[in-house]
């Protein structure tokens, strides 16, 4: 990854653009070439679906666009690039371990590199964090993550010694990992995606993890590692064959009603970063309830609204990192006016606002959509609390709008002619593959 920021830096921002559209383009054929296929082993270690596919294509962009977004991270004073080095080779490290994750069809290589990226992601927090609660952050973070993922740790040993394989496609075949009751060892051994997803109620790591974050860790820890977590129960679910139950129901009322109260907390937040971490943790738990209804549509809209999400909200800690670049602070209070000055900066921030309550016809759009008729088909009541979610999010995403856009411009603003070409390249990519793919949702709906 050393190479790739200094391809990046040797570009110039002016050719950004040109890098973004060439990798793009060449990612979004290698999607509609692997685009309809069942899962199939590549090797005795590694298989792939379409959920896969749709994963590292994911993993791919979000690596991208936070080298681009970071370029000023990347470059260190006097114009050495051995700061450069270390956090580049932190994001390649995530993204190496995210592409592995996602292609392991082996369970106790899928635990590993479920846990692997925690060590560079520690790392980045930890020597590129704006704050001296930075070390805190950090070990919150590893200590919620690795306690909570212990059960699954015993889970699988036991599920292996107790089958004489690890292979997931294979236990699958052979009828499912459980044939006896496992209600609340399912609950426990879940307990490791449940924290990383996050559900409200054990999401107390995030919002710390992204406020101290640099922009890079954010962009990763949002577009890719909270997905890990969706991505994991779908496929723990899927090779243990795990059936509805009052466990399972029992966790979709908690992160629906996690994510009702995260959106409420979203609109006290005066820290953007918070407030869109606080938005992740939302989205995040109606997915999580789509997948727990154990209907297909399910099951598809959660792909398609992590996949949404991983995009969208990354580019909106872009533009939250831009905001602190301008004005040197995140407080929505002390960042107002933009419109005013920043004409194309208040669109972008009117694009993505709009783009992260479900504008149609984006792909946020249809995966809510069809999260909110799962849930309405397996209780009312729940889709009647999906559609409140909705109504809170378009509620918060205006109000972060109107705080960043309107009213008097601060004096705390420093000297900016306008928004940096890196920023802009990045937003205006993928807004449009957010926006056009809802014109190919059988590419995203998987």
């Amino acid at each position: 990854m050393v190479g790739v920021s200094t391809v990046l830096l040797g570009f110039g921002v002016e050719n950004i653009g040109w890098v973004i559209l060439v990798c793009g383009m060449s990612l979004l054929a290698g999607m509609l070439f692997f685009s309809n296929f069942n899962y199939a082993l590549l090797s005795e270690w590694e298989g792939m679906d379409e959920m896969g596919v749709l994963m590292v294509g994911l993993s791919i962009l979000v690596m991208m666009i936070s080298l681009v977004s970071s370029c000023k991270d990347v470059k260190s004073e006097g114009g050495s690039m051995a700061g450069g080095f270390f956090i580049s080779e932190m994001v390649g490290l995530v993204c190496l371990g995210s592409l592995l994750f996602f292609r392991a069809c082996s369970w106790m290589d899928f635990y590993f590199f479920f846990e692997f990226t925690l060590v560079p992601t520690f790392f980045l927090i930890l020597k590129w964090g704006y704050r001296p609660e930075r070390l805190q952050a950090a070990t919150y973070m590893v200590i919620y993550t690795v306690g909570s993922s212990l059960p699954l740790l015993m889970g699988l040993m036991w599920a292996w010694f107790m089958t004489g394989s690890d292979n997931m496609l294979l236990v699958k075949a052979a009828g499912g990992l459980f044939s006896m009751d496992m209600k609340w060892p399912w609950l426990f051994m879940s307990l490791g995606f449940i924290v990383k997803l996050p559900v409200y109620g054990v999401h107390g790591w995030l919002p710390k993890a992204h406020v101290e974050a640099p922009l890079s860790g954010s962009m990763l820890l949002a577009g890719v590692l909270l997905k890990f977590g969706g991505y994991g129960i779908i496929r723990f679910m899927w090779f243990s064959e795990i059936s509805p139950s009052s466990v399972t129901y029992f966790v979709l009322v908690v992160a629906m009603w996690g994510g009702m109260i995260s959106g409420m907390v979203c609109l006290c937040q005066s820290d953007m970063k918070s407030l869109i971490a606080y938005s992740s943790i939302g989205h995040m738990a109606m997915s999580m309830g789509s997948l727990l209804s154990f209907f297909s549509v399910g099951k598809m809209s959660c792909v398609c609204m992590m996949f949404a999400h991983g995009l969208c909200s990354p580019i909106l800690f872009s533009l939250a990192a831009s905001c602190y670049d301008t004005c040197s602070s995140r407080n929505v209070l002390l960042t107002k006016g933009v419109l005013r000055v920043f004409p194309m900066f208040s669109t972008f921030w009117f694009i993505f606002c709009i783009l992260n309550m479900g504008v149609p016809p984006s792909l946020n759009f249809y995966s809510e959509i069809f999260c909110v008729g799962s849930l309405v088909w397996t209780d009312f009541l729940l889709g009647v609390l999906a559609g409140a979610m909705c109504l809170i999010g378009g509620c918060y995403c205006l109000v972060l709008y109107g705080l960043v856009s309107h009213g008097g411009f601060t004096y705390m603003s420093n000297s900016c002619p306008n928004l940096s070409t890196r920023y802009v390249y990045s937003a205006l990519f993928i807004t449009l593959l957010l926006v056009s793919g809802g014109f190919y949702l059988d590419l995203f709906i998987v």
